[in-house]
């Protein structure tokens, strides 16, 4: 269990929503992977948007930034999302 809050605590201070000029909280860790695509390590971490404005910070990292319904998801990521995710998609955003 720990471990676990470890890497929650590891996943609120790294944040990813840097990149996309937001600050946010997290709320819970939703699972890690190995990325299909490009092969990386990646946690996923549900989070609570607290301030900032959305925009593409670090053109190295993204290429755009956009708010989306879940129904626009696949236009997004054609692939699919990791499935953690889009259990916990699929509840919060159909609540």
């Amino acid at each position: 269990m720990e471990e676990a809050r470890v890497q929650y605590a590891e996943a609120y201070r790294v944040g990813h929503f840097e990149v996309a000029g937001l600050d946010v909280v997290a709320v819970v860790p939703l699972g890690e992977r190995v990325h299909p695509i490009t092969g990386r390590q990646v946690s996923y971490t549900a989070s609570e948007v607290v301030g900032g404005a959305a925009h593409v910070a670090d053109a190295d990292d993204i290429a755009e930034v956009a708010w989306a319904t879940l129904s626009e998801i696949p236009q997004y990521i054609p692939y699919g999302l990791f499935e953690p995710v889009q259990r916990h998609l699929d509840v919060v955003l159909r609540s």
